[in-house]
């Protein structure tokens, strides 16, 4: 009787960590409802519409800030949460795009970066070319900093 219950306790306890594994890994789902872009105000992701990395750099100032994200994600409301935070500072110096695995037109820049991972913060010039990328996940406002100054001295 007491093999059968800690065989049981056992196997609870992998199905336990195959799920919370499994959470982890899709902390930034792609199967996700898109955020109105109309709310980008209240801290929720911003959307940009353009169509190429070129188009999505030419308008914008000398170096611009990718955040490649899902907005219904986890990890990606945490970064997104920062770089709210770091709004005032960051418009002084970078143009920030919001790009959304949620928004089909969004998709081919996933693909022109090779994103694979989320959330993801790169650095362009204002023609799209990447400067530098951060690995994927959660940043903190330094390592934004950072990678900013890192663009100003190339």
């Amino acid at each position: 009787m007491e093999i059968i219950v800690f065989q049981r306790i056992a196997m609870v306890k992998q199905i336990f960590v195959a799920i919370l594994a499994l959470g982890l890994m899709m902390g930034c789902s792609t199967e996700q409802q898109t955020v109105d872009s109309s709310q980008s105000g209240t801290g929720d992701a911003k959307t940009d519409t353009s169509q190429s990395g070129s188009a999505i750099a030419s308008e914008m100032p000398e170096l611009n800030l990718l955040f490649f994200l899902d907005p219904n994600g986890g990890p990606c409301k945490m970064q997104n949460n920062i770089l709210m935070d770091m709004e005032n500072e960051l418009n002084k110096k970078v143009r920030v795009r919001y790009i959304q695995t949620t928004v089909s037109e969004h998709r081919n820049f996933f693909s022109h970066y090779g994103i694979r991972a989320l959330p993801t913060l790169l650095l362009a010039d204002s023609e799209g070319k990447e400067i530098k990328r951060m690995p994927p996940g959660v940043k903190k406002a330094d390592a934004v900093r950072s990678l900013i100054q890192s663009g100003k001295t190339n």
